[in-house]
């Protein structure tokens, strides 16, 4: 049996490679709870759709080729932590940046607070580095 920690880090892996990198809006709709709160959105809204818009209409097209590698991934409680890297070739403007046409990689570090097996809460840090 599964603790609580060992599922909240099913449910984000799921989330990072099914929505972030593939865009699977089914996997987006079971997993982000409706009234969800990104805290630290970089502009504008911050609940579920604004989040969802951000990923399939500013990242994927700044890198559409995007690749990730979750580096760690800590749980605790309803809490999960993970330290990760998407890169990918800079093809449109992202976060104020204009596109290079070269590889870039954004790194993040996530806390995201989970309820029943949903994301409730985000926090982030981002760093975008162009080569």
């Amino acid at each position: 049996m599964q603790t609580l920690s060992e599922k909240n880090k099913a449910v984000v892996k799921r989330f990072n490679e099914e929505f972030l990198v593939k865009g699977n809006l089914q996997a987006f709709e079971e997993i982000v709870a409706p009234d969800f709160v990104n805290h630290t959105a970089p502009e504008g809204s911050k609940d579920r759709n604004a989040t969802r818009d951000f990923i399939l209409k500013l990242l994927h097209p700044a890198m559409p080729d995007l690749q990730l590698e979750i580096f760690d991934m800590i749980a605790e409680d309803d809490k999960v932590v993970t330290h990760k890297a998407f890169t990918g070739t800079f093809s449109a403007p992202f976060m104020g940046q204009a596109p290079t046409g070269r590889k870039a990689t954004l790194r993040i570090i996530d806390i995201i607070r989970l309820k029943d097996e949903q994301y409730v809460a985000h926090w982030s840090i981002r760093e975008m580095i162009t080569v």
